[in-house]
């Protein structure tokens, strides 16, 4: 029987479907009816592939690698024999682990070699240069294979003390003059397994020793993760205690904490950690972790073992898929609502141009050609003035366009790397942390400052563009629209809590011991890269909502600017030609019919991109910020 988790992400990935499904029917309707244009288009398809790829990341975290590596197979591989990593001796040596899938790809486990640690390279760097991993095929239809490979991520060697300290490895076991070092820093795992296809990334995070020596990794995963999970023994250790205060705390993920009550832990154990780590008691569990694990795989747990990963199970389905079904929602109401809104407006004008004109060519009926005459003078005066309010918005749009590419300009990439390398010259030239944490503020505070500018000039753009709606509105009868919010708050909040965590690492008085170069080479390039990846983030928000601030407004400006040469053309054929005015009539109702099926079809598309909603979806929104873009 499926658990509650699995249960909610099917559950999540059917909704998700049906929400894709919507919007390529109103991507087809755009196409029937020639509404689209470029950019919408693209808008459009980059909203569907980002639900289609949108994936929830799990992180699990903590000292012991065989209940972390358990626990990650209970709750998502128990279906697969012994589950899917490693669960045996040597396995203290697993490196960092991402499991998920990629259609793309045939399945494959990609291993990043220790040797890769002697470059300044990042991995996220490393992870664009193929040449520098080793792959190993994945035959599914053979579970061997798979096991095979799993198995080869708990290779170790033996080095040399000097060695070690080439690699920046001197935390680990030693044997005599041997010191025992993992062989890989970084491992991959594509596989086509149901949860995975759901939309679901494991992410296997090592020891505190090995986090020490790959604080990128840490980083990373404290900030993609939708949810961190710490796997404690029997109390609250001082290394895990730091692993807390250097990176989970300041994530923006769903904290839960799991101690061992099989070795141990009790109440007091569990009170300790709720006030250590300020998570909510709800969060906090003990399980016979081996117990729970061995029972789930060999499908023998007893009731209250069940009982106990159930809950965990429940905690994580409960608190992630509402939330992330919220997000998209709000998305799709904030990129395809406008969109939806605009092409019914335009149906709507339309409807109400042909009855005009109806109204306009059944008065002309049995009458003279001056009667038409002073009709079609009417309506070309009334032209003429649109046109004027047109020019004028035209170069208001083109001002406030400009302004906006401005700031844009601020966060690409080549500014950013302009600020970076001078930083970097900097901080190669301290000789403490301390003097690198000064260097890091810049970088921290350009951000903040830049985001600020760009909010400001969004407030004075959407009041802006309201008194251009709102005249267009009281001036031609046009909808009166309101441009969307631009929300970057969660931007801020993860660049905020990066800080947190360049502060702490740098501020602990471990790591102000550690050799400078160390810091540069490891732990900046990792903060540089998830800085670079929120400065793009926060620069493609920007620009979805500057483009779509005035596209609706501009797409029905340019509507009623058809409509109304349209009517001006027909009646011009019309005025020496009154005998086909019954005709034309005959055409304008059909045409009324036509349009009036088309706006029942977006009403209906409409409807459905609102209740493909599940209700706790619904009531999440309420209470999450939009999600720009």
């Amino acid at each position: 029987m499926p658990n509650q988790l699995v249960t909610r992400i099917a559950q999540f990935t059917g909704w998700r479907e049906k929400l894709v499904a919507s919007i390529d029917e109103f991507r087809a309707w755009q196409d029937s009816y020639g509404q689209a244009d470029i950019e919408q288009t693209l808008r459009i398809y980059d909203l569907v592939e980002g639900l289609r790829n949108d994936r929830i990341r799990l992180a699990f975290m903590g000292e012991s690698a065989e209940d972390k590596i358990g626990l990650i197979n209970a709750l998502l591989f128990a279906d697969l024999p012994g589950g899917l990593l490693p669960l045996k001796p040597g396995c203290e040596f697993l490196c960092a682990t991402e499991i998920f899938y990629d259609p793309s790809e045939a399945p494959y486990v990609r291993v990043l070699p220790m040797e890769t640690r002697k470059r300044e390279d990042s991995i996220a760097t490393l992870r664009r240069s193929p040449v520098d991993w080793i792959t190993m095929r994945l035959n599914i239809d053979a579970p061997e294979s798979i096991t095979e490979a799993t198995d080869s991520l708990m290779e170790s060697r033996a080095v040399s003390v000097d060695e070690a300290k080439s690699l920046n490895l001197m935390n680990v076991e030693r044997s005599g003059d041997a010191v025992m070092i993992p062989a890989w820093r970084y491992a991959l795992i594509n596989l086509p397994h149901p949860m995975l296809k759901s939309g679901l990334i494991a992410l296997y995070g090592p020891g505190s020793q090995m986090l020490a020596a790959e604080p990128e990794v840490a980083m990373r995963i404290a900030a993609s993760s939708q949810s961190l999970l710490m796997v404690l023994g029997n109390e609250l250790t001082p290394a895990a205690r730091d692993v807390w205060k250097q990176y989970v705390q300041n994530s923006q993920a769903h904290k839960f904490t799991v101690l061992d009550s099989g070795s141990g832990a009790d109440a007091a154990a569990e009170a300790a950690v709720v006030s250590a780590f300020g998570i909510p008691p709800a969060h906090v569990m003990s399980l016979p972790i081996k117990q729970v694990v061995a029972g789930r795989l060999a499908k023998t747990e007893s009731a209250e073992a069940a009982s106990g990963i159930e809950r965990l199970e429940k905690l994580h389905a409960e608190n992630l898929v509402p939330e992330r079904q919220a997000l998209l929602l709000n998305a799709v109401a904030n990129e395809i609502g406008p969109l939806v809104q605009s092409a019914r407006q335009a149906v709507a004008a339309r409807f109400i141009a042909t009855i005009k004109e109806m109204q306009d060519l059944t008065s002309t009926a049995g009458k003279n050609k001056n009667v038409a005459q002073d009709m079609l003078t009417r309506l070309e005066n009334e032209r003429k003035t649109y046109q004027k309010s047109v020019a004028a918005f035209n170069v208001t749009y083109s001002d406030l366009t400009a302004k906006g590419q401005e700031l844009l300009a601020t966060l690409h990439d080549d500014r950013i790397e302009e600020i970076l390398s001078h930083d970097r010259e900097f901080i190669q030239g301290a000789w403490t942390t301390a003097g690198m944490w000064k260097s890091i503020q810049g970088l921290f505070g350009y951000f903040t400052t830049q985001v600020e500018k760009i909010l400001n000039y969004a407030v004075k753009m959407r009041e802006a563009v309201e008194g251009i709606y709102r005249q267009f509105h009281e001036n031609f009868g046009l909808a009166k629209l309101s441009p969307p919010p631009l929300t970057l708050q969660k931007h801020l909040e993860s660049m905020h809590a990066l800080e947190a965590n360049a502060r702490g690492f740098c501020h602990d008085p471990i790591n102000i011991a550690t050799y400078k170069d160390f810091l540069v080479k490891k732990f900046y390039d990792g903060l540089v890269e998830e800085a670079r990846q929120l400065f793009e983030m926060t620069r493609l928000d920007t620009e979805h909502w500057l483009r779509g601030a005035l596209g609706p407004l501009n797409g029905q400006i340019m509507e009623r600017q058809k409509l109304m040469l349209k009517r001006v053309e027909n009646l011009r054929d019309m005025k020496d030609n009154l005998s086909s005015v019954q005709e034309r009539i005959k055409a304008l109702d059909a045409q009324r019919m036509e349009l009036k099926k088309q706006g029942e079809q977006l009403d209906q598309l409409r409807s459905n991109l609102a209740l493909n909603a599940p209700p706790a979806a619904k009531s999440a929104v309420d209470s999450k910020p939009a999600l720009s873009g």
